[in-house]
């Protein structure tokens, strides 16, 4: 194969079919990272962002951990994550998103604004130049009791962010799960 990771940028970079922002159109969430440091000054811009993102009444009901490759709370983390998911181990920056359980009025938001905090944060770093990935496959009452996590934070999502690895050193089993189109739908809106 020529340059893989141009085969994989190609085959997974999505292919709107109306202009979207740079940001949205070069978005993917891959399986292989660089495990480059990210500078802590990027990690701060990737987590401002989220403190912007919209949420229900404005309750902001987030709240997120992180822990940088090479500490013993990244460990610890990779420690919670499922088998399929430790792919993950060798990002730069791992995030636990967590929702604060929030009800006003007849519904409840705070899943949804999780999202759209992630989302805000996810979006940032790929302008910053960083991929992410999000993964819910790990064990939520590991992750609370390792790190003391208050009881009123439900981690619901854990982040990957960093560079594209080198795909010439992909284990072939990520490489295939990585050149998988994942096409998106496209029937799914209407005008009414």
């Amino acid at each position: 194969m020529k340059n893989i990771k141009d085969e994989v940028i190609k085959i997974r970079k999505p292919k709107p079919r109306f202009p979207v922002m740079k940001e949205i159109e070069e978005r993917f969430s891959p399986r292989h990272f660089s495990s480059d440091l990210i500078p802590e000054k990027d990690i701060n811009s990737i987590l401002e962002a989220a403190r912007f993102a919209p949420s229900g009444w404005n309750s902001q009901p987030w709240y997120f951990y992180w822990a940088k490759k090479n500490s013993k709370s990244f460990d610890k983390i990779v420690s919670c994550l499922g088998e399929y998911n430790q792919y993950a181990k060798k990002a730069p920056l791992l995030i636990i998103g967590c929702f604060i359980e929030f009800i006003k009025g007849k519904k409840s938001y705070f899943r949804h604004d999780l999202g759209a905090a992630v989302m805000s944060l996810v979006l940032q770093a790929q302008h910053l130049g960083y991929y992410s990935r999000q993964m819910g496959e790990f064990d939520e009452e590991k992750i609370k009791a390792l790190f003391k996590i208050k009881t009123e934070h439900h981690p619901f999502v854990i982040i990957a962010v960093g560079k594209l690895g080198d795909y010439r050193k992909i284990d072939e089993a990520l490489l295939k799960r990585d050149l998988d189109p994942r096409p998106r739908k496209e029937d799914f809106f209407k005008k009414i």
